[in-house]
């Protein structure tokens, strides 16, 4: 019964995951008569004359084309920002002893304790202003989402680091190692696993994100994805349009994690102090 009860959870779950990629490719690949009906008919589980006319359509659109670009720039700027800022960070809070890193802690996760709407007007006011107005609209978008993602960074790296042993760091020191080249060259590597996982939330959370891509980009004439796809809905387009915009948003996110999820592996440590 127990097993019975499990195997209907499991299966109810992977349910919830696969419908909604299923409906986004079913729509993709639908043809007109399937999308609009005129209350003639309901819409058909399965396209009358599936077809690949909406991807076709997107690949030749430069608007299209342009934003994705921004997005991966923004993206991976992000992790670049959030890896370079907060692995040291989160050394320093894991391996020295700080009066007051509780509260310190508290206080640097409270950051995403706001939502982003109310966080935005004074952060984009900043970036309106010289020195910052001056940076490209990529990297200003880049820094406002590491300013999200940092918080989340450190804590994540700093778990990761206070699991390496000490003894790593101390046997490498006695040997001549510095403390520089203890950290980059064996803590790093070892800390990799949990560094992947930071990656992968840092870009999801960039290439997802839309209040502060919008209020730092409604200006120019460059936009990310989810930028863009709110300016298609202006015009009202069809379903199977938007469901293949949004199939497009997917794949690098799919892409990015397989291509990190070798970094996941755990038991990198064992049997490295005897």
């Amino acid at each position: 019964m127990g097993n019975l009860l499990k195997i209907i959870l499991i299966a109810i779950t992977i349910f919830f995951i696969i419908f909604p990629i299923f409906i986004l490719f079913k729509y993709s690949v639908s043809d007109r008569d399937s999308v609009v009906t005129g209350g003639r008919y309901p819409e058909p589980f399965w396209p009358f004359e599936p077809n690949f006319k909406m991807f076709e359509s997107l690949s030749v659109r430069n608007d299209f084309l342009q934003s994705g670009i921004v997005s991966l720039e923004v993206g991976f700027l992000t992790v670049a920002f959030c890896l370079f800022l907060g692995v040291p960070s989160a050394f320093a809070l894991a391996r020295f002893k700080i009066p007051g890193l509780a509260i310190l802690l508290f206080f640097l996760l409270s950051v995403r304790l706001f939502p982003d709407i109310s966080a935005v007007i004074p952060v984009a006011e900043q970036f309106f202003k010289k020195p910052l107005s001056l940076l490209p609209p990529v990297i200003s978008v880049a820094l406002a989402h590491t300013l999200l993602s940092l918080p989340y960074t450190i804590y994540i790296a700093k778990g990761v680091f206070e699991s390496i042993p000490r003894d790593l760091e101390e046997q490498s020191q006695v040997l001549g190692a510095s403390r520089a080249y203890s950290f980059l060259r064996i803590l790093v590597p070892l800390a990799l696993p949990g560094l992947g996982a930071a990656a992968i939330y840092t870009f999801l959370l960039s290439w997802n994100e839309f209040v502060f891509a919008y209020f730092l980009m409604f200006q120019g004439t460059e936009s990310t994805l989810p930028v863009y796809l709110l300016r298609i809905l202006t015009w009202s387009p069809q379903k199977n349009f938007i469901a293949a915009i949004s199939l497009f948003i997917c794949i690098p996110v799919i892409i990015f994690t397989f291509a990190v999820q070798r970094y996941m592996r755990t038991g990198l440590t064992a049997g490295a102090v005897k």
